[in-house]
C-alpha cells in the first residue's frame, strides 16, 4: 500500500467519522432520543418503514461496492479478499434488514399479513402488484447471498452471472420503494433513490467500457485464427 493510498484511507475514516459525528448530534438535539417507543401506538409500523429503508441503503452499497470490485476501481488501495468479505457482509446485512422489514408487518395492525403473504410474491393485502416486486427481489438476493461460500462449487463463470441477478434485484427492490412506499413522497427518499440509480447506472456503463476495451478486437480475432 502506498503513501498516498494511506492517505485516502485516512480521510475516509475521518470523513465517516465526522458524518456519524454530526448525526448523532442532529439526532440528540432534535429529541429523537426522548421519545417514548412503548408508548407508541405505531411502533410496528415506524419499524417497518425504517427497516426497508436500512435496507436499501444496504442493497445499493452492496450493489455500488460490487461494481468498485468487478471495475477493479478500488484494486489498489483495498485488498480482494478484505473487499470480497466486505461486499459478501454487506449483502447479507441488507438480506437480514429485508427479512426484518418482511416479517415486521405481521406486528402491523392496518393490513393483515400471514407469512405466505410475506413470502409468497404477489399474494399480499397491500398493493400486491409492487409490494411483490420486493418479495421477488428478496428471494433473489438470497441467491445471491448464498451463493458467495459456494463461489467454488459453482465457477467462476457460473457465479459471475448469478451476481448479475443483483442488478435485477436493486431495480425490483427501487420500484418497490418508489411505489409502494409510504415514504416515497419525501423528497429525501428521492434524492436518495436518484443518486443511488445514477450511480449505478455510471458504474455499469463503466464496467462495461471496461469489458469491451479487454475483448481482442473481430478483426485481431480473425487474424489470430487464420
Amino acid at each position: 500500500m502506498t503513501k498516498s493510498t494511506q492517505w485516502i484511507d485516512w480521510l475516509v475514516i475521518l470523513c465517516s467519522l465526522l458524518i456519524i459525528g454530526l448525526s448523532a448530534w442532529s439526532m440528540s438535539a432534535s429529541g429523537v432520543f426522548n421519545l417514548d417507543l412503548f408508548n407508541d401506538q405505531k411502533l410496528a409500523w415506524h419499524l417497518v418503514r425504517s427497516s426497508g429503508i436500512v435496507a436499501y441503503v444496504l442493497l445499493m452499497a452492496s450493489t455500488i461496492w460490487g461494481l468498485f470490485l468487478s471495475s477493479q476501481i478500488v484494486k489498489d488501495w483495498s485488498p480482494g479478499v478484505i473487499s470480497l468479505t466486505l461486499h459478501s457482509t454487506i449483502s447479507w446485512l441488507a438480506l437480514l434488514l429485508g427479512l426484518g422489514h418482511g416479517l415486521l408487518l405481521m406486528f402491523d395492525d392496518y393490513f393483515t399479513y400471514t407469512l405466505g403473504s410475506i413470502f409468497i410474491p404477489f399474494t399480499g393485502p397491500y398493493r400486491p402488484e409492487v409490494v411483490g416486486l420486493g418479495t421477488l427481489a428478496f428471494w433473489i438476493i438470497v441467491g445471491v447471498a448464498v451463493s458467495f461460500p459456494l463461489r467454488k462449487r459453482l465457477g467462476n463463470t457460473l457465479w459471475k452471472r448469478l451476481h448479475y441477478l443483483s442488478y435485477v434485484a436493486f431495480g425490483l427492490v427501487t420500484a418497490h420503494g418508489l411505489f409502494a412506499g409510504t415514504d416515497s413522497g419525501h423528497s429525501g427518499f428521492r434524492l436518495l433513490v436518484a443518486i443511488g440509480v445514477t450511480l449505478v447506472i455510471l458504474l455499469v456503463g463503466i464496467r462495461l467500457g471496461k469489458d469491451q476495451a479487454k475483448s481482442p478486437h473481430p478483426a485481431t480475432r480473425k487474424g489470430a485464427a487464420s
